[in-house]
């Protein structure tokens, strides 16, 4: 897979739209961005992709989302944004491009009370964590990663979409990408063994194609973590493949 195109940062200009192109504007290492492109990906939609330096954002990016953050979904004249709402509108408007929001009311509900966990526990917790360092987020963490585990023993499935990753997987994902590079629960350690059916689900995600499309390796992740939001923050010097 070659290489994804040049972030681009202060100064630069906007690449003209073309219409009728689905444009996604992202930048490879934001974890909020990867929803998008995961979704992008498992539906099979034809896009292109403009990454933007997030710390160094081009002039025009505002015009794009008030709040200058990614992703953001671009498609002849019609702008969304937040990684929640653009991967909801994918579905909605390539509804019969590989579905993968459950049909059924009671699933959907339940699938969003475990996409509110992720936002109010899981995610906090990740980034509160600070590598292992705050033990009290630490804890929160694990509690965080039992209670999906036990979630989805429940579902008796492989994923939380059932056979295969859907939506919810996909949301719940790029905290999982970056928790062996993150070390917040030991240097190198993934999802804990003791946790079965998550672990299981965590390995059945790293064989998935949408998941390995976006994945990149554990040191790049820590190797941007380590600049980011210092005047050496870096983007395209990571090398990766996508």
């Amino acid at each position: 897979m070659a290489p994804g195109p040049k972030h681009l940062t202060t100064g630069d200009a906007l690449p003209p739209l073309q219409p009728g192109i689905l444009r996604v504007y992202s930048m490879k290492f934001c974890p909020f961005a990867d929803r998008a492109r995961l979704m992008l990906h498992a539906k099979g939609i034809e896009h292109e992709v403009v990454n933007v330096n997030t710390w160094k954002k081009p002039e025009w990016f505002v015009e794009k989302n008030p709040k200058q953050l990614v992703p953001v979904l671009e498609k002849d004249g019609k702008i969304v944004y937040e990684s929640i709402i653009t991967a909801q509108y994918l579905e909605d408007i390539y509804p019969d491009k590989n579905p993968l929001i459950p049909k059924d009311p009671y699933q959907r509900a339940r699938d969003a009370i475990i996409l509110d966990h992720c936002g109010g526990k899981l995610v906090p917790s990740f980034y509160g964590a600070k590598g292992g360092q705050n033990q009290e987020k630490v804890k929160d963490l694990r509690d965080s990663l039992q209670h999906l585990n036990d979630d989805l023993k429940k579902r008796g499935t492989a994923f939380f979409f059932g056979s295969k990753p859907g939506f919810l997987d996909y949301m719940l994902w790029p905290v999982f990408a970056r928790l062996r590079a993150s070390g917040s629960l030991g240097v190198g350690e993934g999802v804990p063994v003791s946790m079965e059916t998550l672990h299981a689900w965590y390995n059945g995600m790293l064989n998935d194609p949408s998941v390995k499309s976006i994945l990149h390796p554990d040191s790049a992740y820590q190797e941007f973590s380590k600049h980011y939001r210092t005047e050496n923050t870096l983007f395209d010097e990571i090398e990766t493949h996508n």
